[in-house]
C-alpha cells in the first residue's frame, strides 16, 4: 500500500495524463491486465507507477526506463521479471 496521495491513470489529466500513456504504451501487453490476487475489496490496487503520479515527469522516466526493459525484444521472459520483482520486494519489505 502506497503511503503517499497518488492519482490513478483514471483519475489523470493534462501532463500527468499524458504522462501513464506514454508510459504504459513502452509495457508489453500482458502487463496491461491487472492481477486479481493484488485487488481490494473496494476495486483498488497499488500501483508503482501511481506511486510517482504527484511528479509527472518522474513517472515519465523512471517508470519508461522500466517499460523499456520489459521489451519483448529482450531475453528476459514474463516469468523471469516477476521472479526478479519477487525477490527485490521481498528483500525490501514491500508488498508489490
Amino acid at each position: 500500500m502506497t503511503w503517499i496521495p497518488v492519482v490513478p491513470a483514471q483519475q489523470a489529466q493534462g501532463e500527468l495524463l499524458e504522462a501513464y500513456r506514454d508510459v504504459y504504451a513502452l509495457y508489453p501487453h500482458e502487463y496491461g491486465v491487472e492481477v486479481d490476487a493484488v485487488r481490494r475489496g473496494d476495486g483498488s490496487s497499488d500501483s508503482i507507477v501511481a506511486a510517482h503520479s504527484l511528479i509527472p515527469q518522474a513517472l515519465r522516466h523512471a517508470m519508461s526506463a522500466y517499460g523499456v526493459l520489459l521489451s519483448p525484444e529482450l531475453p528476459l521472459t514474463r516469468r523471469q521479471h516477476e521472479m526478479i520483482a519477487t525477490v527485490v520486494s521481498a528483500l525490501n519489505g514491500c508488498f508489490y
